[in-house]
């Protein structure tokens, strides 16, 4: 594989594996198949209109509780709680990378539903 990378990219690059303690090849496998994953998703717009919607309603709901849980946090003194919420609903919001692999767990959650008999 022939990557044209600057020497800033190789570096960085090599940081990141470096810190993950994974190799550059096992780096850009996952990569890749992030992004298969996302193309996936993005392939399946109806379905993944659904899920982003039902992911709406899911955030609205955690909204309309988060001064029951804010108190709740509080109350037990636990500001990391909340701040790792926080975070993890700010980083799938606004990275769509990590919302197509929530759409995919999604969607397999869905399908094994289906697949069990009543």
């Amino acid at each position: 594989m022939n990557l044209n990378l600057t020497a800033e990219e190789t570096r960085e690059i090599e940081t990141v594996v470096k810190k993950l303690t994974i190799t550059k090849e096992e780096y850009f496998l996952t990569l890749h198949e992030k992004n298969v994953l996302t193309k996936e998703a993005l392939q399946d717009s109806s379905n993944l209109r659904l899920f982003i919607e039902d992911y709406h309603r899911m955030l609205d709901n955690l909204y309309a509780y988060n001064f029951v849980l804010k108190d709740m946090i509080e109350q037990n003194k636990d500001t990391k709680v909340i701040d790792a919420i926080l975070y993890f609903l700010d980083t799938t919001i606004k990275d769509p990378l990590v919302l197509a692999q929530l759409y995919t767990i999604y969607k397999k959650q869905h399908d094994e539903k289906k697949a069990v008999p009543f």
